[in-house]
């Protein structure tokens, strides 16, 4: 009698401890793992619009590109990792087109001064053809 209690008693502890493993097995796969790649993808990102000058020619885009970054750290601390993955990605996406912006701006720039130079130098070569007899 005393074996069949001992059987009977791991029978019954058999399925909880399955179910306890089972538990913590599901709490540990619940918080995937910060997406610190994406995170620093944003932070290059954005030091690289940065160092293009986009706070004069991108100001709205750097500025979102810094709040979402900011919003993703925030999720990663609230263990919200996709939300973090996914803010991460705005950032750098906000960032890259931040660096775009101000790099067309750039070239508009000086293609427009080109122009100038061009029209002064065609104004000047005409004065010089019309003032010879």
């Amino acid at each position: 009698m005393i074996e069949s209690s001992k059987t009977t008693r791991r029978e019954r502890m058999l399925p909880l401890a399955v179910g306890v493993a089972a538990v913590l097995l599901a709490a540990c796969a619940s918080t995937p793992p910060a997406p610190t790649e994406s995170l620093l993808a944003a932070r290059t990102a954005i030091a690289t619009a940065e160092k293009a000058d986009a706070g004069r020619y991108a100001a709205p885009e750097l500025g979102a590109a810094r709040e979402k970054l900011t919003a993703a750290n925030g999720a990663v601390e609230m263990k919200n990792m996709s939300g973090a993955q996914r803010l991460a990605e705005q950032s750098r996406v906000s960032a890259d087109l931040a660096a775009a912006k101000t790099e067309r701006a750039k070239a508009t720039a000086v293609n427009d001064e080109m122009k100038k130079s061009n029209d002064a130098l065609v104004e000047e070569m005409q004065r010089k053809t019309g003032s010879q007899p």
